[in-house]
């Protein structure tokens, strides 16, 4: 089950009304400085439309860097939850460590024995 952020107060659906508003208003506001400039200088729609699009790709790109920076935050929590003993397998000891074999067994080969020959 998801938990919500430590170090943040509110529920998910405020925080997500928050931004919505947020990636919607900012490219409007820049839009309306640019359409101001527009009719001031008479320039037509460009700084309109060049304002607009850079506040949304802005944007676009902080909510990425947020998300990014979450998720990372997120997997060390789950990874520090983890308990901390390896397993063998984990260790990365080698077929040559005698001393994680068991007793009783070693590395040898007696294909003598297994072929059935004296």
């Amino acid at each position: 089950m998801a938990r919500a952020p430590r170090n943040r107060t509110g529920t998910g659906s405020e925080d997500g009304l928050a931004k919505a508003i947020e990636i919607v208003m900012t490219p409007a506001l820049f839009a309306a400085a640019g359409f101001g400039l527009d009719r001031w200088w008479g320039t037509g729609p460009w700084l309109a439309l060049s304002f607009g699009m850079v506040a949304f790709i802005g944007k676009l790109l902080v909510e990425w860097y947020r998300y990014a920076e979450r998720m990372h935050v997120h997997e060390q929590e789950i990874a520090a939850g983890r308990p901390t003993e390896r397993r063998s397998i984990d260790r990365g000891a080698g077929a040559d460590d005698s001393a994680s074999l068991p007793t009783g067994v070693s590395l040898e080969s007696d294909t003598a024995a297994t072929l059935g020959q004296p």
